[in-house]
């Protein structure tokens, strides 16, 4: 009864005294030895310093990552229609627009996609006609690209008039292992994409949100796939781990 009554009490200690007086205690070394010896954490199979998988989760079952960014996708499936563009591949545009996609359009780095219908740099291209597109597909991409703005810059150029942007980018990650490792440039938060996003699309619709927590960020960066983590655990949201961060923005009807 008595060490459960200490418990509580450190509990409650712990999250009413100001973060000052926390880093003050915390600098006295007989205190710290104390609280680091009533506070044992068994990290099992994660103390290491190399992570379970190189390759995102891939081999784990599949990264945790794309947990949220597929659930973004489905939430928003109905805007996958008409003509679509894809950065990379077509792979969620046949996934989650189906037969509302009348058209589907790849734009690629480079040729190594021989399916792409427009070749080049999504912040330099001008051969990708305006007011073209029902809906774009930007996922996991825009971290790849120096000029971001410009980018977004495009994608609002060739949406037509009430078409829809659905973007995701990663906040915590590991970094590439293979072919995007040397340019992997970015990483974003909500505030940034926020920014981003009103910059580039004015007066218009816009949802963002921030997926993830501790514990699937934390798996995340070890390479655990997400059938390594309960549902419970990977919909819990703290906004202060943004593993990954999703806007969806319509270009205005009248544009």
């Amino acid at each position: 009864m008595r060490s459960t009554v200490l418990t509580i009490a450190r509990k409650i200690l712990k999250k009413i005294t100001p973060t000052p007086i926390k880093k003050a205690l915390w600098s006295n070394a007989t205190l710290r030895k104390h609280a680091l010896q009533h506070c044992p954490i068994d990290f099992g199979d994660l103390r290491r310093v190399t992570p379970l998988s190189t390759c995102f989760g891939y081999d784990r079952g599949g990264p945790v990552d794309r947990y949220y960014i597929e659930g973004f996708l489905q939430k928003h499936a109905a805007q996958i229609r008409g003509n679509v563009l894809e950065i990379g591949d077509n792979e969620y545009t046949l996934a989650y627009g189906k037969t509302a996609v009348s058209k589907s359009d790849i734009l690629h780095v480079n040729s190594s996609n021989k399916k792409a219908t427009y070749i080049g740099d999504l912040s330099n291209a001008p051969h990708v006609p305006d007011n073209t597109f029902d809906c774009i597909i930007l996922t996991q991409t825009l971290h790849l690209i120096y000029d971001f703005r410009e980018a977004i810059n495009t994608c609002y150029r060739v949406l037509k008039p009430g078409g829809s942007l659905l973007l995701t980018v990663p906040g915590i990650s590991q970094i590439d292992h293979d072919e995007w490792k040397d340019i992997w440039l970015w990483s974003f938060t909500r505030g940034s994409i926020k920014r981003l996003m009103h910059e580039h699309f004015p007066n218009t619709d816009i949802e963002i949100e921030t997926h993830g927590n501790v514990l699937a960020s934390a798996s995340f960066l070890y390479g655990l796939g997400a059938p390594e983590l309960t549902k419970e655990e990977l919909d819990y949201h703290d906004n202060h781990f943004q593993m990954i961060i999703t806007a969806k923005a319509t270009k205005p009807s009248f544009a």
